[in-house]
């Protein structure tokens, strides 16, 4: 029935082979108060007629058959064709049920919020006090969000009217001229997401979107409730968002979020591969492979939107929800599932502690009150670093872009053309996908891999004593590995390296540590083993050597705990699983073994001298930097060793084991300071694993004191432990001490204010003086004329901590690193095992130092390397004064390079001697063959890239299938 006095409403309902429920849907229409409203039924090629069905409920609906079934959008998409003059058009499933009120309120609200798009409260049928939804959020993926929880009971909270980004597609009016100015419901969206869609580009035509809790619909969800079959529904939700992002979004914002889409896809393929769904993996690649078909036109749908936009996207994307419910909603069942197994899995009695019996999701208060205070500390003490830039310092280097990344790993490392053409690290691999999803946020990349690798490491740290300690233990352990002081030495020092070695150790000791407690899963102890170790040893070449070191520490501890059994299998879980982490990192592992391979590429250069040896106590105290240095730098040492004094059973046989792992691991870092490693050996990798072990002995001496030291009745373990807590509390002043300045002892600024002219293209050439040298500027820059470009590359000579790059080492305390022209690249930090041509430039280097030529830079000339830097500090020290860490190179390289007739000394700030080569020319041209010998076909070395990541992702589709079935057979089985 119409009347004049109220904007005419058309209700669509469209239905395909509907169930009793269309009855109810069409009846509540017909019984709507509103006095202006027209009903068209839209029959999507059902079987059977509907024209009595209809009729029999609500004889003035308007009725029209389609003669096939495109889905919901596009059957509502008919209203365009067949309806003129209407006001609002009210979109319905058949399976909706509208109260009397409910229409009425919604044209109200439109009117009132002057919205585009106005969606009721839908609450479940059969249980009218549930609410099933109340608006929707939208991700940065497409994937709806909820407002609030499903079936959630409705008591008016919720009763106020609420801007959303979209409403579902259950019960929708729309304003008619809004919908046909957007085209209305996308036609390639059948069902599923078409609601998101529309909301999407209503909001960029610049129109609201709002629920108004007053109008209240009934919603059956036919579908959901699997009354009407819908076997592709994942499939067709997956199509659809991705289509939302693909067409919604402008040009800079869809390259972000394809970027995400992209890994976020590959992980879910490998995931349900390995669970054994592999039709959900098709599913996930049929939804690109849907999209990017020339059928679905794309480009056009992208031009319509285009056309329509009147609101700045970034005003609609501020809209978006933070979380994304896609990534939730792929790793949630993970999580659920290892939960259950954790809960329900049995532990022995002698592993049980009272203080576990602390209920699932809370905490001993104290607990959090630590954990908090030392998470502030931790703020304070990092302000400057989360909120500023990083220094070009040591490992702290620029990124390339992702293409260079992706591009040097499947090449082969061919930078600055010294390097052996032959496999590369997988490390960049990982850092050209990680540059790639964060689109242009390196800078942001290098904070994520510092700080990151700082709480993973202690994060690993409490994993490695969460079998045999509660909450407080853990949590002395996690904190124990931050306030141990290596960790900030390494920031200071800008040693990336260092902080990757400091984040992976605990985690190889956890996986080493659970294969020697469990007889019973030998051969996956192995696999287990291999993939974190081929993971840790792409960023940390030495995990490779430091496994099998530790793995026959453990067995030494074993020993000394009356545990052969475990003894013989830390060995051989510990040299299997580093052969076959040797293996998965084929092809780049096997460099290692060619002829002319350096150790220190693998080991890493000796950081000093051996008359500049820190001595055994820094060592023992990781006071390899600025921080830990003094007396108090003792008591977290002390503290450590509580374990060994009240610990009992399987935590003192494991506390034992991490003795041994610290002794021999402290043994190896001394060796490697006084000089008898001599081709290599940097501390920054050696004393990680140490600090690890500590770590570990400081969660299971916490874990003792609250079960084992019980059992005992007042005696000398009380006293001990009283004195090692004090220690502790002591241990932790140097550190608190350091968080005061906020940046760890970073400097400020590093090579980047000192030598990035080395890169600016376009300065001038040398102009000659009457002696025949270079006239230098007062920045230390050559005057040149603007027609030759700054090309040559620099050669990088002192001590190996000082080096903006990881090197080869000459001699103790001296690397050297071929780099392009101007600053050295991350990429520059696993630099190969072979040398290549730079073996004659290392021989070059030594020629000079001992005094057999005065010509280098005429030696040098012919590899194109025009700069020769000489750091002498961690960094420059640029005016205003900054402080850094001395490294100063041999005093002999100095006086040989001032003695060299062919190299000019240039002006610059302290911190950094730089030399200018005048044999260099621009017409400089490289050697034939700068291999230094045969090379790897570039077939071979693609072949080769292929199968260690298909080993890779094998492997770990193999223990995430492993981990599932374990869950599941822990689920499955009875209570006793």
């Amino acid at each position: 029935m119409q009347s004049a006095g109220a904007p005419p409403v058309v209700a669509v309902v469209v239905t395909h082979e509907p169930g009793p429920w269309m009855e109810a849907c069409l009846a509540s229409l017909a019984a709507q108060d509103y006095p202006s409203c027209s009903i068209l039924v839209v029959d999507q090629a059902s079987t059977t007629e509907l024209a009595g069905r209809v009729a029999t409920v609500a004889p003035s609906a308007y009725l029209w058959r389609c003669e096939d079934n495109h889905g919901f959008g596009p059957g509502a998409n008919e209203v365009l064709q067949l309806v003129e003059g209407a006001a609002f058009y009210l979109f319905c499933h058949d399976d909706v049920v509208l109260r009397p009120h409910a229409l009425h309120q919604l044209v109200e609200e439109a009117f009132r919020s002057n919205a585009g798009v106005v969606g009721p409260k839908l609450v479940d049928e059969e249980a009218p006090e549930r609410i099933l939804q109340l608006g929707l959020g939208v991700d940065r993926l497409g994937a709806p969000v909820r407002r609030i929880g499903r079936h959630e009971v409705d008591q008016a909270q919720h009763d106020e009217v609420a801007e959303v980004f979209a409403v579902p597609g259950g019960c929708t009016l729309v304003r008619a001229d809004l919908f046909g100015a957007i085209g209305g419901f996308d036609p390639e969206i059948r069902l599923l997401g078409e609601d998101v869609d529309l909301c999407w580009r209503a909001r960029l035509a610049g129109a609201r979107v709002v629920v108004t809790p007053a109008a209240v619909v009934g919603h059956l969800e036919a579908t959901a409730s699997r009354r009407r079959p819908c076997p592709e529904a994942r499939s067709l939700q997956w199509r659809h968002e991705l289509r939302a992002v693909l067409k919604n979004y402008g040009r800079l914002r869809r390259s972000f979020a394809v970027a995400q889409l992209l890994v976020l896809s590959l992980a879910e393929i490998a995931y349900f591969a390995a669970i054994g769904k592999t039709w959900r993996a098709r599913q996930v690649v049929d939804a690109w492979r849907w999209n990017l078909a020339p059928a679905r036109r794309l480009g056009d749908a992208r031009a319509a939107v285009a056309t329509m936009r009147r609101v700045p996207e970034r005003d609609v994307c501020a809209l978006l929800a933070r979380r994304s419910l896609r990534v939730s909603r792929f790793a949630w069942p993970m999580l659920e599932a290892r939960a259950a197994a954790r809960r329900a899995r049995p532990r022995p009695a002698a592993e049980r502690s009272p203080a576990a019996a602390v209920p699932s999701g809370r905490r001993p208060r104290g607990v959090v009150a630590v954990a908090v205070v030392a998470a502030l500390v931790l703020l304070v003490g990092s302000r400057s670093l989360v909120t500023g830039a990083f220094p070009v310092v040591g490992g702290l280097l620029p990124i390339p872009s992702p293409g260079h990344l992706l591009a040097t790993f499947l090449g082969g490392t061919t930078a600055a053309g010294f390097q052996h053409p032959g496999p590369a690290s997988p490390a960049l691999a990982l850092l050209g996908l990680a540059s790639a999803v964060l689109v242009g946020g390196n800078g942001l990349l290098l904070h994520v891999l510092v700080l990151g690798s700082l709480v993973l490491g202690a994060f690993g740290a409490q994993r490695l004593v969460r079998p045999l300690a509660a909450a407080p233990g853990r949590l002395v352990a996690g904190l124990g590995a931050l306030f141990l002081p290596l960790a900030w030495n390494d920031v200071a020092r800008g040693d990336l390296v260092g902080c990757f070695a400091f984040a992976s150790a605990p985690w190889l000791l956890t996986v080493l540590a659970r294969a020697v407690e469990s007889a019973s899963d030998g051969r996956w102890a192995v696999v287990r083993l291999s993939f974190v170790l081929a993971l840790a040893a792409a960023f940390v070449p030495a995990d490779f050597l430091l496994v099998p070191a530790l793995a026959v520490a453990f067995a030494l501890g074993s020993l000394a705990v009356g545990q052969r059994r475990e003894a013989a299998r830390s060995v051989v879980v510990g040299f299997a699983g580093t052969v076959g982490a040797f293996a998965l990192c084929l092809p780049w592992s096997v460099t290692f073994l060619q002829p002319g391979a350096r150790l220190s590429a693998l080991l890493g250069a000796t950081s000093l001298a051996p008359s500049a040896s820190p001595g055994l106590g820094h060592l023992l105290r990781l006071a390899v930097g600025p921080t830990g240095g003094g007396l108090l730098g003792w008591g977290l040492l002390a503290a450590a060793g509580l374990v060994l004094l009240v610990g009992t059973g399987p935590r003192l046989a494991l506390g034992v084991r991490l003795w041994f792992a610290a002794l021999a691991t402290y043994a190896l870092a001394w060796s490697s300071a006084e000089g008898w490693l001599g081709a290599g050996g940097a501390l920054r990798v050696l004393l990680a694993p140490a600090a690890a072990c500590l770590a570990g002995a400081l969660g299971l001496g916490a874990a003792a004191i609250q079960d084992d030291l019980r059992r005992t009745g007042l005696g000398w373990r009380h006293l001990a432990t009283a004195a090692c807590g004090l220690c502790a509390v002591a241990g932790l002043l140097p550190v608190l001490g350091a968080a005061l300045g906020g940046r760890w002892g970073l400097p400020e600024s590093g090579y980047e204010s000192l030598l990035s002219w080395t890169s600016t293209p376009a300065r001038p050439a040398p102009r000659a003086t009457a002696r025949g040298g270079p006239r230098a500027t007062a920045r230390g820059a050559p005057r040149a004329s603007a027609r030759v470009d700054t090309s040559g590359h620099t050669l990088w000579l002192g001590d190996p901590a000082a080096l903006p790059a990881s090197g080869w080492q000459v001699a103790p305390g001296l690397a050297a690193e071929v780099t392009d022209a101007g600053l050295p690249r991350l990429s520059n930090l696993w630099p190969p095992a072979v040398p290549g041509a730079a073996t004659a430039v290392l021989h070059d280097v030594v020629l000079a130092e001992q005094g057999r030529t005065v010509e280098l830079g005429h030696l040098l000339a012919p590899y194109d390397i025009r700069y020769v830097v000489v750091p002498t500090t961690i960094a420059p020290q640029l005016p205003p004064a900054q402080r850094a860490l001395p490294a100063s190179p041999p005093q002999a390289l100095l006086d040989a390079l001032t003695a060299q007739s062919d190299l000019r000394a240039l002006p610059g700030a302290g911190g950094a001697l730089v030399f200018l080569d005048a044999a260099w020319t621009p017409t400089s041209t490289l050697p034939a063959d700068l291999s230094g010998g045969a090379t790897t076909p570039a077939l071979l070395r693609v072949l080769g890239v292929a199968l260690e990541v298909l080993a890779l992702a094998t492997t770990a589709a193999a223990l995430a299938r492993r981990g599932r079935r374990r869950a599941a057979a822990t689920h499955r089985r009875p209570l006793s």
